[in-house]
């Protein structure tokens, strides 16, 4: 055996080697080489010849007023063709993004009667611009553009803030939500206004706040509906609160002269919760419990009346009350 044939790497270069010198496989193999190389050096002088091609730019619409809504039928790309060389060309297919016509709508006025144009200086001009000094613009489609829209009707509507609030434990809302501006004009056709009567914020979720919170929500969209305000600030008061008891005298609305009521107990406690800053402001007289004459009327038989708060601050959480009822006398007096 001899050293080649002991060495299995050795062999196998050995072999491929051998194949590689035969004839018939160089003349198989450089046949296409030659081919690739010539269709190489063909398409590179391609590319130095003059040609035309076919190009689109799109159209852009901005700053559209809210108390119009654009037709269909508006052209949304201008069709243009260019002469250059075929490098050029190549830039434009593969390379080039054409940045869009814009339209500024901002200034329509009542004048323009559902149309304005775009001449074919302003078409050309945008074009024209995009393209290398060495580029032909041969022509484009439309050449002009009209610009069609219908008026909308409009509507005043409130806007509420959906929004939930979820504050850390001791703290409460010490007021109520506030958006700005609280209502916005609607823009649509009749049928979509008709249908309603307030607009609501994108949903937005506040969770362990201790301090009063300011942000900027969107307005949910509606299909075919434009509004002059986009998003709205919502203001969410939130403070600590605190607990304050107070005596709340129980008072007879109505009583006839002749009558006198006897109560027990004449004062009810008030168990209420208020923000800090407003502790020491609160008072007796932001409270009152009234109850019609007619009540303890009707309820004489049992002398036991269910009491209720007949005013309270806005600010305060709903409060407790101790006793929540009362026991009464009623006595009618002789007349002199």
């Amino acid at each position: 055996m001899s050293r080649l044939d002991s060495n299995p790497f050795k062999s196998a270069v050995h072999h491929i080697k051998t194949f590689f010198q035969r004839q018939r496989w160089r003349d198989t193999v450089i046949f296409p080489f030659f081919l690739l190389l010539s269709a190489g050096f063909w398409y590179l002088q391609s590319l130095q010849e003059e040609r035309e091609l076919e190009l689109s730019l799109p159209v852009k619409y901005r700053n559209v007023p809210a108390h119009i809504t654009l037709t269909d039928d508006n052209p949304q790309a201008i069709v243009f063709r260019v002469k250059d060389r075929g490098v050029t060309m190549l830039g434009y297919t593969w390379l080039y993004k054409f940045a869009p016509l814009e339209i500024n709508l901002k200034n329509i006025t009542e004048e323009a009667n559902g149309q304005i144009s775009v001449t074919r200086k302003t078409i050309e001009s945008g074009i024209s611009k995009q393209l290398a000094s060495s580029t032909s613009l041969l022509g484009f489609e439309p050449q002009t553009i009209e610009v069609h829209y219908t008026e909308l009707g409009s509507r005043e509507l409130p806007v509420v803030a959906d929004i939930s609030v979820l504050p850390e434990p001791g703290f409460h809302l010490s007021g109520d939500i506030t958006v700005t501006p609280a209502t916005v004009v609607a823009y649509a056709n009749t049928a979509i206004l008709d249908t309603l009567h307030e607009l609501r914020t994108v949903a937005a979720e506040l969770k362990n706040i201790t301090s009063t919170r300011e942000l900027t929500l969107r307005l949910q969209s509606i299909a075919g509906l434009q509004t002059d305000k986009s998003e709205v600030r919502v203001t969410v008061p939130v403070e600590e609160f605190t607990e304050k008891r107070l005596k709340i005298p129980v008072q007879c609305e109505n009583l006839p002269e002749h009558y006198a009521l006897h109560l027990l107990p004449p004062e009810i406690e008030v168990i209420c919760l208020v923000p800090v800053s407003q502790f020491g402001t609160l008072t007796e007289a932001d409270f009152e419990i009234r109850i019609p004459f007619q009540e303890f009327e009707a309820n004489r038989p049992s002398g036991r009346l269910a009491v209720r708060l007949t005013r309270q601050p806005p600010q305060t959480v709903p409060p407790a009350l101790s006793p929540e009822t009362v026991e009464f006398i009623m006595e009618r007096r002789e007349k002199p």
